[in-house]
């Protein structure tokens, strides 16, 4: 495995990556970064390490549904609890219904007003009805029609980026979308607390991490230890270049002047502070707890769709892109969503158990928790665009080779 990462690096497939693993009795644990940390010169010449700084986008909301299930445990909020009350901002959203006439070219987009509640349940596990525009046809027709005020908005807070019409009413159906991002603001409403604050006395120092932070440019010691975003040109070229990232949904997140915490995507981190969540996660399943009581995690790692909205997930994983987001795994394989990410119901012979929780971030980083096997992991990397073929085949490279090694050290007296 080792050979492969170099070689992949050598040959610029990758500029690098940082792998971590471990299982839950202390018998196995694996870390180790290939490459460097940028193309660029000079820093062409700067291995990437461990502790180098990464824009790790979607893996923000495994620490955001975090924080949402400690609200729950407090008594703050229930997670079918209407939350609209408290994210005012959702109470008279419309549902993007069909296309009308053609008007000068643009059809025009036919809407009603939802009326049903919007619940935490829903948000945490994609059923909410948001969307990502960048994914959604009929949410770029709608930002296209919009008065030129509206369009020329910064998309530097959640209210400007991701406030627009649902797709369906809530509970019906699944999308990803930004829906944690509005979990986020949730979190902050309830608690008085921004989340960056809420997330380091509740989530960051009891774990012991430092190295985590909403705000890059607040921190010149991991500005310092950033690992520069790389481009893979269409067509699947072999050759990584690295380039200005010029991606819709990226540059915002690359913005240093966020107005607030983005829940859904807007963490920085080393790859070695991140993982100490996933694998914290991993031991509350012998009830080894540090952020969450043994039953709560339980439920994060339950099925959690109804029968409309599971058909809707299983059909966007026929996605051949939506499947490598996902870690490649076989489209036939039945799959559901946890309040965490995305749930594995059948086994995967050599590689993830049943019951398996995994997502990830644009830059095409994973992460999975195997509670039936007793292994999680994690890959690292900062190269564009998602769901990079070349990335998903050198992760799963890595994660089967864990499962066995970690299969040795457990028959090891």
């Amino acid at each position: 495995m080792e050979e492969a990462f170099e070689a992949a690096c050598a040959k610029r497939t990758i500029p690098g990556s940082v792998l971590s693993s471990a299982d839950m009795a202390g018998k196995f644990y694996y870390s180790k970064s290939f490459g460097v940390r940028s193309l660029k010169e000079p820093l062409v010449k700067e291995a990437l390490s461990l502790h180098s700084t990464m824009w790790i986008a979607s893996c923000t909301k495994l620490l955001t549904s975090i924080a949402a299930m400690q609200c729950v445990e407090r008594g703050l909020v229930s997670l079918d609890q209407d939350v609209r009350p408290i994210l005012h901002e959702l109470q008279n959203l419309d549902i993007i219904q069909a296309m009308a006439d053609d008007h000068g070219g643009e059809g025009v987009l036919s809407m009603r007003k939802n009326v049903a509640p919007i619940t935490l349940r829903q948000l945490l596990t994609h059923t909410s009805g948001f969307s990502y525009e960048f994914n959604e046809p009929l949410l770029q027709k709608w930002r296209r029609q919009q008065p030129e005020s509206e369009r020329q908005r910064p998309p530097t807070s959640v209210h400007n980026r991701f406030l627009h019409p649902l797709l369906y009413e809530p509970g019906t159906s699944w999308s990803y979308g930004p829906s944690l991002d509005w979990v986020g603001v949730l979190v902050e409403r309830l608690t008085g607390s921004n989340l960056q604050d809420y997330m380091t006395c509740n989530i960051w120092e009891p774990l012991g991490i430092t190295d985590m932070t909403f705000f890059l440019s607040k921190r010149a010691d991991m500005q310092a230890r950033i690992t520069e975003m790389s481009w893979r040109d269409p067509g699947e070229d072999p050759e990584v270049q690295n380039r200005p990232v010029k991606y819709a949904l990226v540059q915002p997140a690359l913005n240093p002047d966020m107005e607030d915490c983005q829940g859904g995507g807007g963490i920085y981190a080393s790859p070695s502070e991140y993982f100490k969540v996933v694998h914290a996660l991993l031991l509350a399943r012998d009830g080894k707890t540090q952020l969450l009581r043994k039953s709560t995690v339980d439920t994060i790692f339950q099925p959690q769709l109804g029968t409309a909205s599971r058909k809707a997930l299983q059909t966007v994983c026929q996605n051949p892109w939506f499947n490598r987001m996902m870690g490649g795994m076989p489209v036939e394989a039945r799959k559901d969503w946890g309040l965490g990410g995305l749930l594995l119901l059948d086994d995967l012979p050599g590689w993830r158990g049943s019951g398996t929780m995994t997502w990830g971030g644009t830059p095409n980083l994973t992460w999975w928790i195997d509670r039936k096997a007793g292994l999680c992991g994690l890959y690292a990397g900062q190269v564009m665009p998602i769901g990079d073929a070349k990335c998903v085949e050198l992760n799963q490279v890595f994660e089967k080779e864990m499962y066995v090694r970690y299969q040795k050290a457990s028959e090891d007296p």
